[in-house]
């Protein structure tokens, strides 16, 4: 008899675990998306340029055909961080909850208008010159605030100009820091003899690897600094 009572005790803790393990939420992935023309009134971005998920083991965060689609891949709490065309001036925060069940949860969304924090070409510059003919090496100084430039002096910077007509080259030249060891302005020399003409304003994106930063960081263009390369 007694071996019959543990037999049966032991197939109703069977029958007990099997159960609660039935109860438990199954984890089904899920998704959340903001539509592209939903980014600027939500995000306050006008046109996102980088997404990034602080832990892609619970997130993944993509854009899709200009919306940003944020997928569960496990319960837990992280953020997504979305930036605009100027780098890390405009940024929104998205902080997010995974449920046991995978459905996603936006707990906050925190905006960032980080005027102070726009990288800047620091003055009114123009390269003059004309195709075939060295130009005058001439001076131009980037800042950034919010973050700092990984760089030492003399190193070729040509590829930060997306716009550089081909033949001239850009060289930093000098460095300054307002805090020892995290310099915030270079001054780069523009040289070289033009090939192509151009009356572009200028184009500088500083890669990540050289700004402290995570993506490259998109510099504010301004009108009065600018290319004026005339043709032969």
């Amino acid at each position: 008899m007694r071996k019959i009572n543990s037999i049966s005790g032991f197939l109703f803790v069977l029958f007990i675990l099997f159960t609660a393990c039935d109860d438990q939420p199954q984890f089904k992935i899920s998704e959340y998306r903001i539509s592209a023309d939903e980014t600027e009134d939500i995000l306050n971005i006008e046109e996102p340029q980088y997404i990034l998920s602080e832990n892609t083991l619970i997130i993944k965060a993509v854009f899709d055909n200009g919306d940003i689609v944020i997928t569960s891949v496990r319960e837990g709490r992280t953020n997504v961080t979305i930036g605009d065309k100027i780098g890390f001036s405009n940024q929104a925060r998205i902080q997010i909850l995974v449920k046991k069940t995978g459905r996603i949860i936006i707990e906050e969304i925190t905006k960032f208008d980080g005027r102070l924090l726009i990288p800047n070409i620091k003055n009114a510059v123009t390269i003059n010159g004309s195709v075939g003919n060295e130009i005058t090496q001439t001076r131009i100084d980037l800042q950034m605030n919010g973050t700092h430039f990984i760089v030492t002096e003399d190193i070729d910077v040509t590829s930060w100009f997306i716009n550089i007509p081909a033949g001239l080259t850009a060289v930093i030249f000098d460095i300054f820091a307002t805090n020892p060891g995290y310099p915030n302005e270079v001054s780069i020399y523009i040289s070289g003899t033009p090939l192509s003409a151009s009356s572009e304003v200028i184009r500088i994106t500083v890669p990540a690897e050289n700004a402290g930063r995570n993506q490259d960081v998109y510099f504010n263009t301004r009108a009065d600094a600018v290319f004026n390369v005339v043709g032969e």
